[in-house]
Parts: structure tokens; C-alpha cells; sequence
């Protein structure tokens, strides 16, 4: 068992290596003739055990470095020691290379690392499972003037003397820092570059940095005042205080995953770190909140306390979700976090509805079943889930259990079980039996609620997009109201649905009744006729936003299962003509996309002046910015602008987005951020060449991340096949990054027009976006494919991936070709109906 390492490294960012040595103390539980750590795409120059050298090889296949002890190795403590080299590699994955361009154009390298889930082992030989906790003490040796960071705070430098050519200055800085507390390997993080700092903020204690590249300083002071109030927020919260001695927000140029929770180090992509409140619009600040507060709510839960095993990655994933939410939600109560992250739980419930969707947790045999558990089921599913139980618990209760589970096993390796027995334990509610219905059984459940006497029957039977019989049954927590609002005597009550129907009285039969009150609970809800028609009007209006969000999200899976047509889903929507809250809107947008892949020429047209008539009053009635508005008054501005330009073809709207486009090239800055954002996506889908190379001009000299970012998937909108065609070889160039162009592709792929020719690219391409692209992005790079709805493209892709597998997404995969199917099946279920009822 290993108990402390103590690794040293030396990195040479011009050649791309680094050699290194590590020392591990380990417990040596009974005898043993060998040694077995875990490394790969590692050159080990020597082993020694206690001083003695030893034999050693290692195995690429099974990535596993074994050292043959001299005789046996008994019960007791022992010291492990190995030296190595390696790479600095370009897959955005272990101890890896990442680049920049300084203000006079020259190439800067970085090295830095991401070792989730599996690929501490490519930084250095090491026991690499997550119940294998250790103690790590870093030293990093590199050149003077070069900023280099790990876990724990520096505790000490010493000069290394040249010895070369007679020079005694010194050549190198060896930067010793602090041994962490116990815990995994894939946490374990060290950057070393020509990188910058901010001013430590003192939270309670603990100093906060953000790292970030030269020049950039003035785009840190929003991630420092999230990171500040989360990190008070969440020791408030879990009653435990921070466990390590400072924290850095790294601000990186290349990074596969969004962010990674490195204990104290926490690395980001730039686009969700810094920013510039001023330009940027309302979501793109939403996004650093909820990616700066779900990395340090992973400082407890995951770091503090961490899953035993790979299977677990869903809680701990799942967790950081919920929490990041209730950050964000406190940061900013006017954001009403908790609704809008319905769209975001509306991406698992799809997920969730077909044939090839997984449990939450499943068995994990291999880094690649680790690496596809990293989805929407895990995080959006998770979260939801979670939400779902705190509800029927209450807040207060919720957070007990948490806190019990948080101080039971600090230090320490989880099963999912732990923490349903802590919050049980807390609660006295029947957690784990609820909650065990949901993580180990896949799907969820269609409520039915419809009116016997004076009693309301709700049923519950799976909610899938295809046919087929399935009798799973869920412990479902439902929360009924009954009546208009608080003046009217509503009244809610929780109730179990556990099994396949129950009954609940209700005071007043003739009452409006709504079901998954708040809408919170992970389950859709289907009204008999009776039921439905009391939700409409006065009554609709009065809903909350989340329950009026739901009824539009439902009615669009019930089109999408056969459930409702596509005309009536048309006419539903046209209902909320006079909503003004932006997460409705936003779940209309969705919906009026969906109907706009039915049909083409004519009917879309009339589809268009139908979206039009829909759009326009909303988008007249909110007028021009207002310098002290609402944000989400001006989000919805922009939302409805780009609905009524792209969707209603309404010539107005296509006019005021040019205006408002040419105004900020005239004045930058001068521009409403939503109705800039909005006005972008407008000129691109609708644009020529000249605004092509506006747009691209603006990604090659952008002021900030997100007006890179925003500019870059812009250039897959175009209408124009040769544009097009230039969006896709700019993704393949290194002009792009790697951790952004797949997601380039994706666009191109899912642009109306051309996305056949895109697919048919990256086809063309498949070796090289292999080759060049983090492993974890391929299967989102294809995810778009699901659109490509004809009989042509169904047999071209489907055909395509029965030859070319992605074994590190095989379940992702199978669920993109499966969702594929079914778009298959409502085009030609629906197509032809729709555009005739148009």
C-alpha cells in the first residue's frame, strides 16, 4: 500500500520531455516476490527497493511497470525508488505540452497535466487507483524566471549550478512544495511555464490566485470574487473547513476537459475562468460560476472524500453538479439557476429515453468504460437526481446527511451506498431504497395523472422514445399541488409513487392540479384531457417558471415518441405567445427547432411566418437594452431576436441583428453583449463572404476568450457550402486548437445544409481527427450526426460506425446512432403530416 511519494521533475519545454525520479514509501501488508505499479509511455532508467537495484519490465499493453524484489520483501515499511523520462505529449492527457503566442508572435510553451482518470501513470510509475490514497510531496525543477505551481503551497527553493562550459550560474530552480494531504493519484497536478498571478485573495485564511497567461490580468477579477464567495460558501455549507493550504485557478490555453478539480491546483479552459463581465453575456458569466464553484465543491466531495472506484465517478460528478448549482444559485439568486438548468436536464432525459441508455452506475472494467462514463447520465442526470431527493427531503435535512457522510469519511473511499446510509441516518427516510430505483436501473418513469371521483390516479410506466415493453418501476417522489396559488388555497403535499399507481385524495375535485410541482423531479408527466385543460390561461400563466418550462419540454418528447403531433405541438407552443421568462423561451426554441428539421421549401416558409407571429410581439414589447434591466429580460431580447431572424425569417429582425452587428465593428464595446451575441449568429446563418472573413478575422484577434469561442462556431453557421467547406479545413489546420476543433466539426456536421458533406469530411478524416484530437472528444466531435435524418445518412453513418468503432465511448456511440434512428422515425413519421397541416 503506498503511504507517501515524493516526486521530483524536470521538465524541458523546448524538447518536450522531462526526466524525473519518485520515491514511494509503501506498507508492505504480506510477503511478496515483485512489485506492480501502474506506467505508460514512460522510458525507466532504474528500480530500487530499499536500496537494492532490481529487474524490472514493463508491459505497454496493460500499462502496469512490475519490479521484481531481490528474494522476498517482507511485512513493514519500504521504499520504492525509480528514475524515468518522457514526454511532454500533445494529447491534452498526463504531463502534457501546451502553447501560446506571445505579444510579438513567438511560440511559448507550457507544461502542465490532467490525470483523470487514468494517466498519472504517463507523469511518473505510481500506484494509480483511487482507493490507493498517498501523502505527495512535488518538487519541480525548472528554468529561473519560469512560474511553476502543484498541489500545495512552495515551501522552499534551491539554486542547481550549471555544468557546462565552466558557467556557474545557476541553470535551473529546484521549487520544493508542500506533501498534500492523503489522497488519489488522478488529482496529483504541476504546471510550469511563463505564466502570471494575481494578487492572492485571503479567504478566511486560505490565499486564492488565479494563474494566468501574460496580458490577461484584467480578465481575473470575476473568476476571484465566484471563487472567493464560493470557497466561504461551500465550508458554510458542508461544515467542514477547506482541507489544504491555498488554492490556484489556472487559466490554461490547451485543456481537454472543461476543468479538473487538482487539489489546491485547479486547472480550467480559459473560456470558463476569465472573462470580462462587461462583454460578455449573461450565460458566458453563468458558465464561469458554475465551473469555478463545481471544481472547489469537488475539494470535498471527491478530493476530501473519493469514490473507491471508477463505477462511483457518478456521484462524485454528480455532486459537483448539485453543488455548483446551489453556488451559483446563492452567488446570483436573480439568475434562478435551478430553472434554467432544466435545458441542461432536458439533454439526460433525451439520453435517458432510448434503448441504449445505461444505469447511472455501472460496472467499469477498463480506462476506457472510465473515460465514457464522463456524460450527461453522470452530470446532468446525476444532478437532477440529486435535486429531485433534496427537495422531497427538505434543504436543511439534505445537508445533514451530507455533512455526516462529509465527516464519517474524511480521508477516506466510498460506495455510492455510503452516502444514501449518511443521509438515512439523518433523515430517518428511506433513501437508500429511493435512490437505489434510480442509479441501478436505466430510464425513467411517464407519470400519468388523470381523475377517478375525487381522487387523483397517478400511474407510472417507462418513458421511451421507441416501442417496446418494459415494466421497470421507480420510487418516485411527486409533489402535487392543488388549486391557484396561495389567495386561491392551493395546496402541495408529497407523496411516493412506489410501485405502479397510487391514489391521492384531493379536497376540491374541481380544482387546477399540477403534478411534479416546482419541477424538480426527474420523470415526465402526462395529463388526461380532463386535467390539461384546467392548466391553461390564468392558471398557465400562474405556473412557476420550472413547471411551465416542463409542460413545453414534455410536449416536445411526446412529439418526438409519437405521442403528439407535430401540429399540435406547434399549436401548443403558440400558446405561451405571452410568456416573457427566458427559460420557457428557451425550451420553445428547442421545440421550434425540432419542427423546423420536418420540412423544407414551401412549408418551411410557412413554418417561418408561424414562428414569425410567435416571435414578434415578445421581441416589440421588450424594446432596446435598458441600461439597469434585468439580465435574463436581456438574454430573452437576444434569444427572441435570433428566433425571429433564423426561425421566422422575419425581415425586421434580420435588419436590427446587421445593425446592431455593424455598430459594435464601429464602436467595439458599444453594444448590448445579448443582442451582440445574438446578432453574430444571425449574420453568420445568414451571411456571405465578407462577413465570413469579419468573423474570422475576429477569432484570429479576439479581446477575450469568449468573443474567440463565439466567433470560431459562428463559421459553421453559414448558408454557403464553399464557407462551409472552409470552416472544416480551418478545423483540421493548427490554426485551431485540438480541444476546440472537434467541437468545430460537431457545428459543421449539424448545419441544416450541409451537414451531410461535413459528416462525409470528418469521414475522410477519421485517422487524423484520431490521431490528433484528446480521445475523450471524439465521440462529441460525431454527436451532431444524430441530425442527419434521411435514409441516405442513416445507412452512410450507421454503416460507417459498425467499421469504425470509438471503444472509448462505445455507449455514447451506440446512444448517437440509436437518437439517430429515431429522428429517422419521426421525419418519416411526421414529415410529410406536418407540412401538409401547415
Amino acid at each position: 500500500m503506498p503511504e507517501a511519494y515524493r516526486v521530483e521533475l524536470e521538465p524541458n519545454l523546448d524538447a518536450a520531455t522531462f526526466s524525473g525520479v519518485v520515491e514511494v514509501d509503501i506498507d508492505v501488508v504480506e510477503p511478496i516476490g515483485e512489485l506492480v505499479l501502474n506506467a505508460i509511455e514512460l522510458d525507466i532508467g532504474s528500480c530500487t527497493v530499499n536500496g537494492t537495484a532490481g529487474s524490472w519490465s514493463l508491459d505497454e499493453p496493460t500499462e502496469r511497470l512490475t519490479i521484481d524484489v531481490d528474494g522476498s520483501l517482507d511485512p513493514g515499511r519500504a521504499t520504492v525508488r525509480i528514475e524515468f523520462t518522457g514526454i511532454l505529449n500533445d494529447k491534452l492527457r498526463g504531463f502534457y505540452r501546451s502553447t501560446f503566442r506571445d505579444e510579438d508572435g513567438n511560440e511559448r510553451v507550457i507544461a502542465t497535466t490532467q490525470m483523470q482518470a487514468t494517466d498519472c501513470r504517463r507523469a511518473f510509475p505510481c500506484w494509480d487507483e483511487p482507493d490507493l490514497k498517498a501523502t505527495f510531496e512535488v518538487t519541480l525543477v525548472v528554468e529561473p524566471g519560469l512560474l511553476a505551481i502543484s498541489n500545495c503551497a512552495e515551501v522552499g527553493r534551491d539554486e542547481r549550478p550549471s555544468d557546462g562550459d565552466g558557467d556557474d550560474r545557476p541553470a535551473k530552480v529546484a521549487v520544493r512544495f508542500a506533501a498534500t494531504m492523503r489522497m488519489s493519484t488522478y488529482l496529483v497536478a504541476f504546471v510550469v511555464g511563463p505564466l502570471e498571478v494575481t494578487d492572492p485573495v485571503d479567504v478566511d485564511g486560505i490565499p486564492l490566485r488565479i494563474v494566468h497567461l501574460p496580458g490577461k490580468a484584467k480578465l481575473c477579477e470575476f473568476g476571484l470574487d465566484v471563487g472567493a464567495f464560493c470557497l466561504r460558501w461551500f465550508q458554510d455549507y458542508y461544515g467542514i473547513p477547506y482541507p489544504s493550504d491555498k488554492i490556484d485557478l489556472v487559466g490554461l490555453p490547451d485543456f481537454a476537459a472543461g476543468a479538473m478539480e487538482n487539489l489546491g491546483c485547479i486547472t480550467f479552459r480559459e473560456t470558463v475562468l476569465l472573462v470580462d463581465p462587461a462583454t460578455a453575456t449573461q450565460h458566458e458569466q453563468e458558465v464561469v460560476v458554475d465551473v469555478v464553484a463545481h471544481e472547489l465543491a469537488h475539494m470535498w466531495f471527491g478530493d476530501l472524500v473519493t469514490m473507491r472506484w471508477w463505477n462511483g465517478i457518478w456521484l462524485n460528478e454528480a455532486f459537483a453538479t448539485f453543488m455548483e448549482l446551489a453556488a451559483c444559485d446563492a452567488y446570483r439568486p436573480d439568475w434562478h439557476r435551478w430553472t434554467t438548468f432544466g435545458l441542461e436536464r432536458s439533454l439526460a432525459f433525451e439520453t435517458d429515453s432510448l434503448a441504449s441508455t445505461r444505469p447511472v452506475e455501472c460496472e467499469v472494467k477498463s480506462p476506457g468504460d472510465c473515460e465514457g462514463m464522463f456524460d450527461v447520465l453522470t452530470y446532468q442526470k446525476g444532478g437532477a437526481l440529486l435535486r429531485m431527493l433534496e427537495q422531497y427531503l427538505g434543504t436543511e435535512a439534505f445537508r445533514a446527511g451530507v455533512h455526516r457522510y462529509l465527516t464519517a469519511h474524511a480521508h477516506g473511499n466510498t460506495e455510492t451506498g455510503d452516502l444514501w446510509d449518511a443521509i438515512e441516518e439523518a433523515t430517518s427516510q428511506p433513501v437508500r431504497r429511493l435512490m437505489d430505483s434510480w442509479i441501478w436501473q436505466r430510464g425513467y418513469p411517464l407519470v400519468s395523472a388523470s381523475l377517478a371521483g375525487d381522487e387523483l390516479v397517478l400511474d407510472q410506466t417507462r418513458f421511451a422514445f421507441g416501442a417496446g415493453e418494459d415494466d421497470s418501476l421507480w420510487v418516485v417522489p411527486v409533489h402535487v399541488r392543488t388549486g391557484e396559488g396561495e389567495d386561491g388555497g392551493a395546496t402541495e403535499r408529497k407523496v411516493l409513487l412506489d410501485g405502479d399507481r397510487i391514489t391521492v385524495p384531493l379536497d376540491d375535485a374541481g380544482a387546477p392540479v399540477v403534478v411534479n410541482a416546482g419541477g424538480h423531479g426527474f420523470f415526465r408527466v402526462a395529463y388526461d384531457d380532463e386535467l390539461r385543460s384546467r392548466l391553461t390561461g390564468e392558471v398557465l400563466a400562474g405556473l412557476d417558471r420550472l413547471e411551465r418550462y416542463c409542460l413545453v419540454d414534455d410536449a416536445t418528447s411526446s412529439m418526438i415518441a409519437g405521442r403528439l403531433p407535430a401540429a399540435d405541438l406547434l399549436t401548443f407552443l403558440e400558446g405561451f405567445a405571452d410568456d416573457r421568462d427566458i427559460a420557457v423561451w428557451r425550451s420553445i426554441a428547442v421545440a421550434v427547432r425540432t419542427l423546423g428539421r420536418l420540412v423544407d421549401g414551401e412549408p418551411l416558409e410557412r413554418l417561418r411566418a408561424r414562428v414569425s407571429t410567435l416571435v414578434r410581439p415578445a421581441l416589440a414589447e421588450l424594446g432596446e437594452p435598458d441600461g439597469g434591466e434585468d439580465e435574463l429580460r436581456a438574454q430573452l431580447r437576444g434569444l427572441l431576436l435570433s428566433m425571429a431572424a433564423i426561425h421566422g425569417g422575419d425581415d425586421e429582425a434580420l435588419t436590427r441583428a446587421r445593425d446592431v452587428f455593424t455598430a459594435d465593428e464601429r464602436d467595439p464595446g458599444s453594444v448590448d453583449a445579448e443582442l451582440l451575441a445574438a446578432a453574430t449568429t444571425v449574420v453568420a446563418s445568414t451571411g456571405g463572404t465578407d462577413d465570413y472573413e469579419r468573423l474570422l478575422e475576429k477569432y484570429r484577434s479576439p479581446s477575450t476568450p469568449q468573443e474567440q469561442l463565439r466567433s470560431l462556431h459562428s463559421l459553421a453557421l453559414f448558408d454557403d457550402a464553399e464557407l462551409v467547406a472552409r470552416t472544416r479545413e480551418l478545423a483540421m489546420s493548427s490554426e485551431v486548437k485540438s480541444q476546440n476543433a472537434p467541437f468545430l466539426l460537431r457545428d459543421c456536421i449539424g448545419n441544416r445544409h450541409h451537414g451531410a458533406a461535413s459528416w462525409a469530411f470528418v469521414r475522410a478524416h477519421w485517422d487524423e481527427a484520431n490521431d490528433r484530437f484528446p480521445t475523450n472528444t471524439i465521440v462529441r466531435m460525431v454527436d451532431s450526426v444524430k441530425l442527419l435524418a434521411t435514409d441516405e445518412s442513416v445507412a452512410d453513418v450507421q454503416g460507417f460506425f459498425a467499421e469504425h468503432p470509438i471503444e472509448q465511448a462505445a455507449e455514447t456511440l451506440r446512444q448517437v446512432l440509436e437518437r439517430q434512428l429515431v429522428n429517422n422515425e419521426v421525419l418519416r413519421r411526421e414529415g410529410e403530416r406536418f407540412a401538409a397541416a401547415l
